[in-house]
């Protein structure tokens, strides 16, 4: 690939494989892949306990939850917090070089950042379902119900920190559905438009 690799965000559904797929993209271009290592080395920089950072989108989910209700919302300064010091880590891994970011609202973090590539890893709720069963080993049911809840605290946390809404594909540089593709063909697919942009 010729010009500059960027680095390379990855927002995804629930189920759609797209934490595999940037690994997959990652170790093809030869660059750093971050995932829990942003969860890692924000526990151990801010003294807090992992379990937040992990909790983080389904504690925003709960606290949209109370403020649709017109409760309060006692959660807000902690995930500010929580926000902060993971913001500070992706930067600091941001200015390090090219690299493959899966989620942490990593997009809004690295918005002023230049070379910065947004991708969005999608598919319908059958393929997503199916994948979980796989995967996880549970029943339809309990998949359906899983990725429900994922997705749902994903987006209350990236749509309280970010002016854009999760999903919102007019946002990113790339939309992939995954419904036909194995994540090997999803990374060579965003490594084909990444040799397409970076020229």
């Amino acid at each position: 690939m010729s010009g500059t690799l960027p680095i390379i965000t990855i927002s995804r559904q629930s189920g759609s494989r797209g934490r595999e797929a940037g690994k997959l993209l990652a170790k093809q271009l030869g660059i750093p892949y971050y995932d829990y290592e942003i969860l890692d080395r924000s526990a151990k920089e801010s003294g807090l306990a992992p379990e937040l950072f992990e909790r983080a989108e389904s504690s925003a989910a709960a606290m949209l939850d109370r403020l649709e209700q017109g409760l309060p919302a006692t959660d807000i300064s902690i995930n500010t917090e929580l926000f902060e010091v993971q913001s500070k880590i992706i930067r600091s891994l941001a200015e390090q070089g090219p690299s493959v970011m899966i989620g942490r609202c990593a997009d809004t973090v690295l918005q002023d950042f230049p070379n910065v590539v947004n991708i969005y890893i999608y598919a319908s709720e059958a393929r997503r379902i199916q994948n979980t069963m796989e995967k996880k080993g549970i029943s339809e049911k309990m998949a359906a119900r899983f990725i429900r809840s994922v997705d749902r605290g994903r987006s209350a946390y990236h749509n309280f920190f970010s002016q854009h809404s999760w999903g919102d594909m007019s946002a990113y540089d790339l939309c992939i559905c995954t419904d036909s593709l194995t994540p090997e063909e999803t990374a060579q697919a965003i490594a084909a438009f990444l040799s397409l942009r970076c020229k």
